[in-house]
């Protein structure tokens, strides 16, 4: 049984084109490193050594998401399943399936939201994939077509090769609809931004009212908004608790606490590490030889990175104890002011990441 997946598991690759499918002889094999080699020079057989990575007997599902239909691929198989976008339809099929050992999709701005409902509710383990990683993995496997399927299908076998052996934890879902009313205000303070802007330049009398009028408009929502978000977070005895011990942080304020419970559910649930990692507040060494490239941070939670942007600004003047890490490094270390700034942030995401998870008020607080 556990040999004859593995053929399947090739025959597929060979069905995908990322093997040539002629006279393909299979060595199943769980000690050697993968290869493909020439018997000799002139003859077409391929000897093919399964390595150890990718001999799984785990049920590994890519799912494509669109708005209207979802297409699923199996991991070792080049059939593909569509699907409605629909939680019946989904859970249905989830439910025909069996255990299954990981699935994984790409984000698609609120599209796939019925598939995570469905996935969680099934107790599968999954993972949201970044859609770099996939297209860095569709360039290394040459494959240059493009279809939904196609894309199931690499997605699956993206999560077989590399993401069933990175050890990941389960998502954590959290409050969605605090989280969709989190990104609604981000939003409307773009909007309310962009309007403010447009209103210093404007010179007709007709477009400054009609500026002022949306203004209104915006902030009035905003207010709205704001109150919504605080009311949720205060009816929930957890969420209550954690926005008190986070506002123990000298620089930290209500839209700091509001967007982490909101918008990064994982705080408290993770290591410094991961948390600085996931939020993108981890540098990313580019070094080659002899050059010594600049650390940079990114990708992650913009909106996470925003809001503990202006708590790091505020804290530096506020905070002593942020006070003096930002000048030790600017002073002693020589570091540039902005990057002074970011480490402040991550120092900042640290510390708020442990009193989530110790449930206790920042060890520098004043005491009551």
């Amino acid at each position: 049984g556990g040999r004859r997946r593995d053929l399947e598991t090739w025959m597929g690759l060979v069905d995908r084109g990322y093997l040539e499918p002629a006279g393909v002889t299979v060595v199943i094999t769980r000690t050697e490193v993968g290869a493909l080699a020439r018997m000799q020079s002139g003859v077409t057989d391929q000897t093919v050594i399964v390595p150890e990575a990718i001999m799984t007997h785990k049920l590994i599902l890519g799912f494509d998401v669109s708005k209207d239909w979802i297409d699923v691929g199996r991991h070792g198989a080049a059939a593909v399943v569509r699907l409605a976008n629909e939680a019946d339809a989904i859970a249905a099929f989830l439910k025909a399936e069996g255990p299954i050992g990981l699935a994984a999709f790409e984000p698609t701005g609120g599209y796939e939201r019925a598939l995570r409902r469905a996935l969680v509710a099934a107790g599968a383990p999954f993972a949201r994939v970044h859609p770099n990683e996939v297209a860095a993995f569709r360039a290394r496997r040459g494959v240059k077509a493009k279809t939904d399927r196609i894309d199931a299908r690499l997605i699956a076998d993206f999560a077989a090769l590399e993401l069933d052996g990175r050890g990941l934890k389960p998502l954590v879902e959290g409050d969605g609809v605090l989280r969709e009313l989190v990104a609604r205000r981000r939003q409307l303070v773009d909007a309310l931004h962009a309007e403010r802007c447009r209103a210093a330049l404007a010179e007709s009398r007709a477009v400054r009212d009609s500026l002022a009028a949306v203004m209104a408009a915006l902030e009035a929502a905003l207010a709205g908004l704001e109150t919504e978000i605080a009311a949720r977070i205060a009816a929930d005895p957890d969420l209550a608790a954690m926005a008190r011990r986070l506002a123990s942080l000298k620089g930290v304020g209500p839209v700091t606490i509001m967007t982490l419970i909101g918008a990064l559910p994982e705080l408290g649930r993770l290591t410094g590490k991961e948390i600085a990692s996931l939020v993108g507040l981890a540098p990313v060494t580019r070094d080659s030889g002899r050059t010594r490239g600049r650390a940079a941070t990114g990708h992650g939670r913009p909106d996470v990175r925003r809001v503990l942007f202006n708590a790091a600004r505020c804290a530096i003047r506020h905070n002593p104890t942020m006070k003096a890490f930002f000048d030790r490094l600017v002073t002693e270390n020589r570091r540039p002011g902005k990057v002074a700034l970011t480490a402040v942030m991550r120092k900042m995401l640290v510390t708020l990441n442990a009193i989530a998870r110790d449930k206790q008020n920042w060890k520098h607080a004043p005491k009551a």
